[in-house]
């Protein structure tokens, strides 16, 4: 279990280093993709990783917002994200 989350975590790294400003939909459907989840709908996959997109603690582990990457405003207005220097060394 450990493993899985630090390779979605270094996966999501690379991601938005690839991608920066990407939105949060955008990198979850890229996991689902590489974890071979059907990716149907927004609505549907809604919560789909969305933990590793908001703050705080789920159970023991913190979140990786604010330490692997941030969020930041786009120029139309939506959110976007943008890797750290802790996420670059992930990437």
């Amino acid at each position: 279990m450990k493993t899985k989350r630090f390779g979605n975590i270094k996966f999501l790294c690379r991601f938005i280093f690839e991608n920066p400003g990407c939105t949060s939909q955008e990198a979850r459907k890229a996991l689902c993709k590489i974890r071979k989840k059907p990716w149907t709908n927004p609505t549907e996959m809604r919560g789909q990783y969305s933990s590793y997109f908001s703050t705080g603690y789920i159970g023991q582990w913190r979140n990786p917002l604010g330490w692997y990457w941030n969020r930041v405003i786009r120029p139309d207005g939506k959110y976007g994200y943008v890797i750290s220097l802790k996420g670059l060394a992930m990437a």
